[in-house]
């Protein structure tokens, strides 16, 4: 699912994580590494502020049984482990560069 492409360069993503109830990785850690790579590209907020451009859920292993129901209607993407992440911010990255370009044409 391509990532939604606003008049606003800065990607809104509201972030919700699991229970961490069998993480099999760090996902506060992955955050705050995605967050410094991604800085001016995106913001973090709750998954139920306004203006969200779509919801991140971070869940901790493949089960990924957090409750996502309260965001229906809204454009979902999931991380279960690092290699979703890094497809994840290559995405945004290619995001954010296609905007740039966008403003040349």
């Amino acid at each position: 699912m391509a990532l939604k492409i606003n008049s606003d360069p800065k990607l809104v993503i509201g972030l919700k994580y699991c229970g961490g109830c069998n993480p099999t990785y760090d996902r506060v850690a992955l955050v705050k590494k995605m967050e410094k790579h991604l800085q001016g590209k995106v913001e973090f907020v709750s998954p139920e502020s306004e203006d969200v451009d779509l919801v991140l859920a971070v869940q901790g292993c493949s089960t990924a049984c957090a409750d996502l129901s309260a965001f229906e209607g809204l454009q979902i993407r999931t991380i279960t482990n690092m290699e979703d992440a890094e497809r994840f911010v290559q995405e945004v990255d290619e995001r954010a560069t296609n905007y740039s370009l966008e403003q040349f044409l």
